[in-house]
This record gives structure tokens, sequence and C-alpha cells, in this order.
């Protein structure tokens, strides 16, 4: 039923089967297809579903085990997207980061004006994001800082 999309109908059997974390799991593909649904003209229905869906996908994540990397990058990744999606631009980064997709947490930052977070990514994973990427925001950075004091240590 997962693999076919049946995501609602994969949420009980799962639970009847007493496997909540394949539940959740499913409940989380749902509720991202739900809020895809939502449209476009009803922007906070649409960025709350996609906050909820992100919630559920990152507890997905957390919830992983040691050995399921791959599992929990993905739903980090998944998390991410959705978090963008509802507007809620510091989780997406926060997610980006568990990902290990640091250029994108560091544009979520940017764009969320979050610009400690995006330095403290820029300094801590300069060497996997792109040169030219790492030279704009760093950039970027420096302007926001020049305005309120602060220095970046590029």
């Amino acid at each position: 039923m997962f693999a076919s999309k049946r995501y609602a109908q994969a949420v009980v059997a799962f639970q009847r089967a007493r496997k909540p974390r394949e539940a959740m799991i499913c409940r989380a593909f749902l509720l991202r297809e739900d809020a895809r649904a939502v449209p476009d003209d009803q922007m906070r229905e649409r960025a709350e579903a996609f906050t909820e869906a992100g919630e559920t996908f990152s507890t997905c994540a957390s919830e992983s085990q040691p050995h399921q990397r791959k599992e929990r990058l993905a739903y980090y990744a998944n998390a991410a997207e959705c978090f963008l999606q509802g507007h809620r631009l510091k989780e997406a980064g926060g997610c980006f980061v568990h990902a290990e997709n640091y250029s994108k947490a560091a544009c979520a930052y940017r764009e969320g004006g979050h610009f400690d977070e995006m330095v403290e990514v820029l300094e801590g994973h300069a060497d996997q994001i792109d040169a030219k990427l790492l030279a704009q925001l760093t950039k970027v950075a420096q302007m926001n800082y020049f305005k309120v004091g602060k220095t970046v240590h590029r």
C-alpha cells in the first residue's frame, strides 16, 4: 500500500500490525500529499499543512536508528522541503543541516534572515559548499553584520 502511495490505508494497516514507526512514516507522506493539495491561494492553510508534514518527517528522522543513516537523511530532507513550503525557514535550515545539505541550509537561513545560523553553517562546512555560493553568502553576511556592528571571520 505504501509503495502504491495509498498512505491512508497504509497508516491503518501499520497501526493494526502494531508498527507505530511505519505508521508515522506513512502519515508523514500522507500529510505532505494533503499539503500539496491545498490551493496556492489558501496560503495560511497551505503553510500550516506543510509545517505539520515537516514536523512529522522531522520526528521520523530523529527517531531513526543509527544504522538507518540513509533513511534519516532522506526524512530530514523531506522535512526541510516541507518547512520551506510552510515558510518556516529556520526549521528548514536546521533540517537541511541534519540532512547534510549545507548549501540549502545556508540559503534557507539567509532567506529567513537568520544570519548567525547561516554563518555557522558557512564556517563549519565551507568545504562542502560550492565556492561561488560560499563567497556570495559570505558577502551577504558581511554586509548584514556591517549594519549591526558584527564581523564575519572569513
